[in-house]
């Protein structure tokens, strides 16, 4: 028995040197990816045939499915507390949130005379060219001028 052994373990050696040496160096990096992906799912079903009793029959793992929605529930109290406590305290979550809102802050406070003047404008002018760029004919821009446009000299 001993030589049977060993003569497997030399023909087992033997095959690995062959690839390891001449055959896999040659072959592109997807087609090695693809042959390890291929072993390896091999491998698991391989596995799941051989040991799928064991597993279907292990009893300390289907006994802790009871308390799975608890332990959810649990967490998700657990997680809406914990918000809750960082948001509404003097926590550094806070600070850290106030910094990071303050130069948005400054920027809105800063525009908003811009934004105050342009409403002005637009309250003093609603009929102006600017505001109404496809309209046909606005009042401000018939009181500014009456007569006909001077000819552009493109189509004369």
């Amino acid at each position: 028995m001993d030589s049977l052994l060993t003569t497997f373990l030399l023909f087992l050696a033997a095959i690995t040197a062959i690839l390891s040496y001449l055959v896999l160096p040659r072959l592109s990096a997807a087609t090695l990816v693809t042959v390890a992906a291929l072993g390896l799912a091999a491998g698991v079903w391989w596995h799941w045939t051989q040991f799928g009793v064991e597993y279907r029959m292990s009893t300390w793992q289907e006994q802790l499915r009871h308390y799975a929605s608890y332990t959810l529930l649990f967490v998700v109290i657990l997680l809406s507390y914990a918000f809750y406590a960082f948001a509404w305290s003097g926590s550094t979550a806070q600070q850290y949130t106030e910094k990071a809102w303050s130069p948005f802050r400054s920027v809105r406070n800063a525009s908003s005379p811009a934004v105050s003047s342009a409403s002005e404008e637009e309250a003093e002018a609603p009929w102006s060219p600017n505001l109404n760029l496809f309209s046909s004919a606005s009042p401000a821009s018939a009181s500014a001028s009456t007569e006909a446009p001077a000819s552009m000299g493109m189509f004369e």
